[in-house]
C-alpha cells in the first residue's frame, strides 16, 4: 500500500472500497468499446465522412486497447498496481476529454487511442489486484464480477449511448466519463495495493513494438474486412504481413530474457484452456449482444428504450448469478459450473433461432435471462480457476493475459458477426428474399457461430478444469 495509506479512513482502507474502484474502471473502460457505436451515424454527418472513415473511431479504441495491454502489465509490476491503475484513469479520462474537444476526425481517432490506453491499464491489472486482495471463494466471487462487469457495460453501451445521443449529443457520450475518471484515478491511489516486482517489469522494447505492430495490422484487417470483405486482396495482404510478425514476435519471445508475454503460463494447461474457453465464450455473447438490439428497432419497430429495458434482462440475473457462481465454485469446483454454464448458454441461443416476425416480449425476455444467467455462470468459476493455477508473483501477468484473451474475443466476435450476417444478407436478397425475411434468416444463422463457440469452450472446461478442486 502507499505510505499515507494507513493514515486514510477506514472505508478507503478497505478492501471492498478497492473493489469498487475496479469495477468502476472496467465497466467505463467496456462501455466505451460499444457506448460510440450508435452515434457513429452522427458523428459521420458532423464530420461529414463516410463509413469507412467513421469506423476508425471504433477500430482506434480496439487496437489501443489490445496493443497496450501487455505493456501495462509490465508497467504494473514495475511502478506498483495503485500508480498504473490510477494512470489509466488519468488516461481515460484525458482522451474522453480530447474526444469531445475534438475538431476533426483525425484528431478523434488519436484521442480515441489515448482513451483506450487508459483503458487497457484498467482492465490489465482487474483481476492480479483482487486476486492479491482476496482469497479463497470470495476471490472466485469477486474476480467472476469483474468479468460480468466487463461483459454488462458492453452489452449496455447501446442503449445508453441511445439515450444520451438522444438528449445531449455525440459528445455527451465522452463527458459522461470525466467524473468517474476522477474520481477513479484519485481513490485508485489511495485505496489500492502497490505491489511491486520489478524484475517482471522490463519492458522488451523490441517485444513492444513487434506486438503493437502484429496488433495493429491484424485487427485493422479484421475491421476493413467488414466493408471489403475477406478476399479482398488488400485484406489477404495485411492478413499476411500479420502472420509473418506473428513469427518474428514468438521467436523473439522466445529467445529473449524478457518476455513481453509470459508464454510459460500457457504450459498450465488451467490457465491455457481457461483463457481460451473466455475467448470463445466472449465470441459468441457478442453475436447475440450486438445483433439483438438491431433485430428488436429494426424488425419490431421498438423504440431505443424499449430496446434498452429489455436487454436490461439479460444484465440483471448476469449481475445476481455471477458473485453465486464464485461462491459454489469453491465447494464444488470449476468444471461442473463452466460446463453447466455452456449447457445454459447454448439454449438461450437456440431459443433465440426461434423468434420470428411477430412480437413476443416473453420470448424476448426469457432469451435474455437465460443467456444473462450462462454468461454470469460462467466468469467467477473460469476467472477463479485461472488465477488459482499460477504463482502469486505471476498475477499481473495472468491478468493482463486473461484481458487480452478477453478483448480478442470481443473484437473477433464483432468482426466476424458483421462479416457473416452481411453476407448472408446480401446473399438471400440476391436470392429474391425481401430484406425482413433475409435479416431474420441471416439472424438465426448468425447465431450458429454463437452455438459452435458456446460448445467450444464447454469443451474446454471439461478438459482443462481439474474435476473435484474445490477452493474454501
Amino acid at each position: 500500500m502507499p505510505e499515507e495509506h494507513l493514515t486514510q479512513p477506514s472505508w478507503i482502507r478497505s478492501k471492498y472500497f478497492a473493489f469498487f474502484i475496479v469495477v468502476i474502471g472496467n465497466f467505463a473502460g467496456a462501455l466505451d468499446t460499444s457506448v460510440v457505436n450508435i452515434a457513429l451515424p452522427v458523428m459521420s454527418k458532423y464530420f461529414n465522412v463516410g463509413l469507412t472513415q467513421i469506423q476508425w473511431v471504433i477500430t482506434a479504441y480496439s487496437l489501443g486497447i489490445v496493443s497496450i495491454l501487455p505493456i501495462s502489465s509490465k508497467l504494473g509490476n514495475r511502478y506498483g498496481q495503485n500508480k498504473i491503475y490510477s494512470l489509466g484513469f488519468i488516461l481515460f479520462g484525458l482522451g474522453s476529454l480530447l474526444c469531445a474537444l475534438s475538431s476533426c476526425l483525425a484528431a478523434l481517432i488519436v484521442s480515441r487511442f489515448i482513451q483506450a490506453s487508459g483503458s487497457a491499464m484498467l482492465f490489465a491489472l482487474a483481476q492480479s489486484v483482487v486476486a492479491n486482495m482476496f482469497t479463497g471463494v470470495k476471490r472466485g466471487q469477486f474476480l467472476g464480477m469483474i468479468g460480468s462487469v466487463v461483459a454488462l457495460g458492453s452489452i449496455t453501451g447501446p442503449s445508453l449511448g441511445g439515450i444520451l445521443l438522444d438528449t445531449f449529443g455525440w459528445q455527451a457520450l465522452f463527458n459522461i466519463n470525466l467524473p468517474l475518471a476522477a474520481f477513479g484515478a484519485y481513490f485508485a491511489y489511495k485505496s489500492l495495493p502497490s505491489v511491486k516486482r520489478r524484475k517482471l517489469g522490463k519492458i522488451n522494447a523490441n517485444s513492444a513494438m513487434l506486438f503493437m505492430a502484429l496488433s495493429i495490422c491484424f485487427f485493422t484487417a479484421l475491421s476493413l474486412a467488414e466493408q471489403a470483405g475477406f478476399t479482398s486482396p488488400h485484406i489477404i495482404v495485411m492478413l499476411g504481413v500479420s502472420a509473418v510478425l506473428a513469427f518474428f514476435f514468438f521467436r523473439h519471445e522466445k529467445r529473449t530474457k524478457t518476455p513481453l508475454l509470459n508464454l510459460s503460463l500457457y504450459g498450465n494447461k488451467v490457465f491455457a484452456y481457461g483463457n481460451a474457453a473466455m475467448m470463445l465464450v466472449f465470441i459468441a455473447t457478442s453475436v447475440n449482444g450486438l445483433l439483438i438490439p438491431f433485430y428488436l428497432q429494426d424488425i419490431y419497430g421498438l423504440s431505443a428504450f424499449k430496446t434498452g429495458t429489455l436487454i436490461l434482462f439479460y444484465s440483471v440475473p448476469m449481475i445476481l448469478v455471477s458473485p453465486l457462481s464464485g461462491r459454489l465454485s469453491g465447494y464444488m469446483g470449476a468444471r461442473k459450473l463452466t460446463v453447466g454454464s455452456m449447457v445454459i448458454l447454448i439454449f438461450g441461443l437456440l431459443w433465440y433461432m426461434n423468434i420470428g416476425l411477430e412480437f413476443k416480449e416473453y420470448q424476448i425476455i426469457i432469451g435474455q435471462i437465460v443467456l444473462g444467467i450462462g454468461n454470469g455462470m460462467f466468469n467467477s468459476p473460469n476467472n477463479n480457476s485461472i488465477m488459482n493455477a499460477i504463482e502469486r508473483k505471476f498475477y499481473n501477468d495472468a491478468s493482463g493475459l486473461n484481458s487480452l484473451a478477453r478483448n480478442t474475443g470481443i473484437v473477433l466476435g464483432v468482426s466476424l458477426t458483421v462479416n457473416i450476417f452481411d453476407g448472408l444478407i446480401k446473399f438471400l436478397q440476391k436470392g429474391g428474399a425481401e430484406h425482413t425475411a433475409a435479416f431474420i434468416s441471416a439472424y438465426h444463422i448468425t447465431l450458429g457461430l454463437a452455438v459452435l463457440a458456446a460448445a467450444a469452450a464447454g469443451v474446454l472446461s471439461y478438459l482443462g478444469k481439474e474435476p473435484d478442486k474445490k477452493i474454501l
